[in-house]
């Protein structure tokens, strides 16, 4: 049975790599949540582009607006991936 938590080899295609063909990643350095207008949900993500940034405490930030049902779907798969990585990492596992 496929381990859930890892993305597929089709969804790793389709991530953003660098002239190395490692994956892109962007350390998030905050966010915020609401409501917009009663219907949807706002979140800003606060992000650095290079660890030059980091340092800085400089970040960039994008404004998503969210349904319902897309901010429960979001909120339930964060929950179970970082309840699994606390789980893995108290029984001494580590993924490289």
């Amino acid at each position: 049975m496929p381990d859930e938590s890892e993305p597929t080899k089709d969804e790793i295609r389709q991530l953003e790599k660098d002239s190395n063909g490692d994956i892109i990643t962007r350390p998030v350095t905050g966010w915020t949540t609401g409501t917009l207008a009663g219907i949807a949900v706002l979140l800003v993500l606060e992000y650095a582009e290079s660890p030059q940034e980091l340092e800085t405490g400089h970040s960039k930030s994008i404004q998503l607006a969210l349904s319902v049902q897309q901010s429960l779907e979001l909120a339930e798969r964060l929950r179970t991936l970082g309840k699994r990585l606390l789980e893995d990492r108290s029984h001494g596992e580590t993924k490289q």
